[in-house]
């Protein structure tokens, strides 16, 4: 495998990942209600959108927190929350011109 392969899988791994993180629904509820925030928020706040309780919506962030859709900031003993909007609207973006050249 040539490096540009290479950097191509890896690309496409990282993609892969992002991808992965928000395709399920219960992570993509959390970026929905975060998108209507304009405050960070605690995980007790987003429990409202999701069916479940503190501790997977916890894990959820974790792993959107993993995949840079989340920032986390801790103020004391509390975690809050806040969409990374640009990281997230520049991936979709580049994906999506992705899809859109011509070849």
């Amino acid at each position: 495998m040539c490096n540009n392969e290479y950097m191509d899988a890896l690309k496409v791994q990282t993609l892969a990942n992002f991808l992965k993180a928000i395709g399920e629904f219960n992570r993509l509820s959390l970026v929905y209600k975060l998108c209507q925030c304009k405050t960070p928020q605690n995980v007790m706040c987003l429990c409202e959108c999701c069916d479940v309780d503190a501790s997977v919506v916890s894990r959820h962030l974790k792993i959107l927190a993993q995949e840079g859709i989340v920032k986390l900031d801790k103020k004391g003993r509390e975690r809050v929350y806040v969409l990374d909007r640009k990281n997230v609207a520049t991936k979709l973006r580049d994906f999506a011109n992705l899809i859109e050249t011509d070849i």
